[in-house]
């Protein structure tokens, strides 16, 4: 899903099928289900209907398969927006292998991968400067 006109979203979103596990507390949530992901975090469906709140500090790993190679991305974040069985969650520190993993996940993904680019190199890492 590419960026809305109006919206001022840092980073190009793309919809994405993927294996997703957030770690909140003692909780671990899954989802197999499609996410929306940016470089500034993701959105995903879960069957649990029962999330945690918004602010509780979380971990997020993506698990990307291709025939036999697995490849994870792993992220810390904060849970910034829920509803029932909904949880979206704003990254707050990605390592050097998942932020590439994951730059290139949108790139190959993205309606627009030119323009997603563009917001790449104008950001310092998943922050605009100064943010």
């Amino acid at each position: 899903m590419a960026t809305m006109p109006g919206e001022k979203r840092e980073f190009t979103r793309v919809s994405f099928a993927t294996e997703v596990e957030i770690q909140a507390g003692d909780r671990t949530i899954g989802s197999t289900s499609g996410i929306d992901i940016s470089l500034s975090g993701l959105r995903l469906s879960t069957g649990d209907r029962s999330v945690p709140p918004a602010g509780t500090p979380c971990g997020a790993r993506i698990i990307l398969r291709a025939f036999e190679e697995r490849v994870v991305i792993q992220a810390k974040g904060t849970v910034i927006r829920t509803g029932p069985g909904i949880l979206a969650i704003e990254f707050t520190e990605l390592d050097l292998d998942s932020y590439h993993h994951l730059r290139q996940l949108i790139l190959n993904n993205a309606a627009d991968p030119e323009r997603a680019d563009r917001e790449f190199a104008a950001h310092w890492g998943i922050r605009r400067p100064g943010r």
